[in-house]
């Protein structure tokens, strides 16, 4: 109901505005973004990082060539165009029908068939260079693997997707939308209103503010001067596991629906020289109906670099600290810092549309926690960061080529984290449990973990404008608790016709 309200508001506000004076904005997935490393990061003096982007036209033809006009009107809506263009000199206007069907299995330790069946459409309008908006909607049905069923009700929701009916049964339906509306007053300032995902990072993950969580209405206020570049982003943020409640001083008491929180994070890009882009970051969550042990508001810092000493080559890495007191990488229990290494190319080895990222993330116990839970680092019941929270250390790579239409993705993870134990003692990696802390800990503490997680993909792209495509996938996934010699093993395949940009971290 609240992405219902979003939608229309920012719509209602779109026909309040006739007359106002085309920019573009591209729907955020890493590899989507990976696909199109030539265009985005073709000058090293470009600030990056922010995203999803505003602005920036990313022409999802870009490799595959020049649409043939000469085509019938249905080939041309089914492998090139937009199912309704508009192309003028003052404004462009398209709508796409976007189907999701797959079908699949799991087998390992759990066995079971797999499907999803979603139904969307997404709508993009731009006038004079100015004004754009976006809106997409998708209503769902799926039976997913089980890693992510037992994800699904440890943290109430379908893991970056929202809310969802059958959690228990593990047969899920639901309704997600994204919205994003933008104006340009200047070509030095910008603001947009959404209900979206955010980014801040050059890599798979980020350790300052991921597209993990599920879709949050938030303001973002952009100015450019010289070589240096802000955001100002303000945030409305949903809390499920502190509910607002009749009465705030009786847990028993009648629910009035899910807590409330607010975030305000604040960005400054510097292009520090022709090869050099720092980055500073700082949050602050609070929360309404603010209870508990803690301070009222809970801050954070953090540190993004962009190194690309040749065009074609990225080197990336990010710092966080729940504050600059808690900087450190010892032992000592009073140090709360993650941080990011990575590096990415593109036409590596002068192969044309291959390209790849190495990552390496880590996040000591307890960061992003805070001994009062309503402000810990979170929204709608998951991490604003990384996906496995904190207590862990992660190894990545990616790597994609196209040829043509064809396309081939392929990833591997290692993943060492730890669990609390069975008496519930708090080892630092469930951000909802208050920060308390012992004496000497170690990353990957409690029930320590080894998760190795590799998939491959295998894509036939009938219509690059919305992604259309055929798609065959298997995914190996392992998990072992060391400690209780629990051992999990899956193997996924699936085959379907899917569409859009967005995509679901799902390697954890």
């Amino acid at each position: 109901m609240k992405q219902t309200r979003c939608i229309l508001l920012i719509i209602g506000l779109l026909f309040a505005k006739i007359g106002i004076s085309q920019i573009h904005y591209q729907p955020y997935s890493y590899e989507q973004y990976q696909r199109h490393m030539s265009q985005i990061y073709a000058d090293s003096l470009t600030h990056t990082a922010v995203k999803p982007f505003v602005g920036e036209n990313i022409d999802p033809r870009h490799e595959i060539g020049p649409r043939d006009t000469t085509r019938s009107w249905w080939y041309r809506k089914l492998f090139n165009e937009h199912l309704i263009e508009v192309a003028k000199d003052d404004h462009t206007f398209y709508l796409d029908f976007m189907p999701d069907f797959i079908i699949g299995g799991e087998r390992g330790t759990n066995s079971k068939s797999l499907w999803t069946n979603t139904r969307g459409a997404q709508a993009g309008l731009s006038v004079n260079k100015k004004f754009s908006l976006f809106v997409s909607f998708y209503e769902n049905q799926a039976r997913y693997a089980s890693y992510i069923d037992s994800t699904a009700r440890a943290i109430g929701n379908l893991p970056g997707q929202g809310f969802s009916k059958g959690l228990e049964t593990a047969k899920y339906d639901w309704m997600n939308a994204t919205a994003n509306m933008s104006y340009q007053f200047s070509d030095a300032f910008n603001v947009s209103v959404a209900y979206d995902k955010l980014h801040i990072g050059e890599g798979y993950r980020s350790v300052l503010i991921s597209d993990n969580p599920y879709n949050f209405t938030h303001a973002r206020l952009s100015g450019t001067v010289g070589r240096w570049q802000y955001h100002s982003i303000w945030a409305y943020m949903n809390d499920l596991r502190n509910p607002r409640l009749a009465n705030v001083d009786d847990p028993f008491s009648t629910r009035l629906g899910n807590g409330v929180k607010y975030g305000a994070f604040q960005y400054v890009d510097y292009l520090a020289g022709e090869k050099v882009t720092l980055g500073l970051f700082h949050s602050l969550i609070w929360a309404q109906n603010n209870q508990g042990t803690g301070g009222k508001a809970n801050g954070g810092l953090g540190l993004n670099v962009k190194y690309q000493p040749w065009q074609k080559y990225i080197f990336y890495g990010q710092l966080y600290a729940d504050d600059i007191s808690k900087f450190g990488f010892g032992s000592n229990d009073n140090h709360r810092t993650a941080f990011q290494l990575g590096g990415k190319a593109y036409d590596l080895f002068d192969v044309a549309n291959l390209n790849v990222t190495v990552e390496y993330n880590q996040a000591a116990p307890y960061t992003y926690q805070h001994p009062n839970n309503r402000i810990n680092y979170t929204s709608n019941g998951e991490a604003l960061a990384h996906p496995r929270g904190a207590n862990f250390r992660e190894a990545l790579g990616i790597a994609t080529y196209r040829w043509n239409r064809w396309e081939v993705y392929g990833q591997s993870m290692y993943a060492r984290y730890g669990l609390d134990p069975a008496d519930a003692r708090n080892v630092g990696v469930d951000l909802f449990k208050e920060d308390v802390t012992e004496d000497g800990f170690r990353i990957a503490q409690g029930n320590l973990n080894n998760l190795f997680y590799n998939e491959l993909r295998l894509s036939y792209v009938m219509n690059p404008k919305y992604n259309l495509r055929w798609e065959l996938g298997l995914i190996d996934r392992r998990n072992k608790n060391t400690v209780t010699g629990d051992y999990h093993h899956s193997t996924i395949f699936t085959f379907g016709l899917r569409s859009s940009f967005r995509t679901f971290q799902r390697e954890y």
